[in-house]
């Protein structure tokens, strides 16, 4: 379940020590941003559209009630995946720079493809260019945990 993997990752210290930081796409805004600024666009952070993987009413909780609800969030996850896995596909916590737009949000993705078949703590961008279209290229490598990402 959902919660389980939260509380896995926070335990091996792969989240923040708040896993809404990580859960709620600042993070992960920040980043695309970058890459939108290093192509010369001019946005900011409130430009990016970001959907947190939890709902508003769960923001405002102290981190020890924020885990203890996570539960609740399990039965929508698993539904969603079950629906993924069935078109051949994965769910994925991604951004999206394109057309002049950043957005942050889960998405299903096909299981061939690059960021479908992500596992474990690796991150990637996948660049697609004229040049790399349709076969993308790929940066990959550690994404979580204090000596990958300090």
């Amino acid at each position: 379940p959902f919660s389980e993997v939260v509380l896995e990752a926070k335990a091996k210290g792969y989240t923040e020590p708040d896993p809404r930081d990580d859960l709620g796409g600042v993070d992960v805004a920040r980043k695309a941003l970058i890459l939108a600024r290093g192509l010369g666009w001019r946005l900011e952070l409130s430009d990016v559209n970001v959907e947190p993987l939890y709902p508003p009413e769960m923001a405002s909780l102290t981190v020890d009630d924020f885990m203890a609800k996570l539960p609740s969030l399990d039965e929508d996850f698993a539904k969603r995946a079950k629906e993924a896995k069935a078109r051949g596909e994965a769910l994925r916590y991604a951004a999206t720079v394109e057309d002049g737009r950043l957005t942050v949000g889960l998405v299903s993705v096909s299981t061939s493809s690059p960021l479908g078949s992500l596992s474990g703590t690796d991150n990637l961008v996948e660049y697609y260019t004229t040049w790399y279209d349709p076969s993308p290229l790929v940066v990959r490598g550690a994404g979580a945990g204090a000596g990958a990402t300090a």
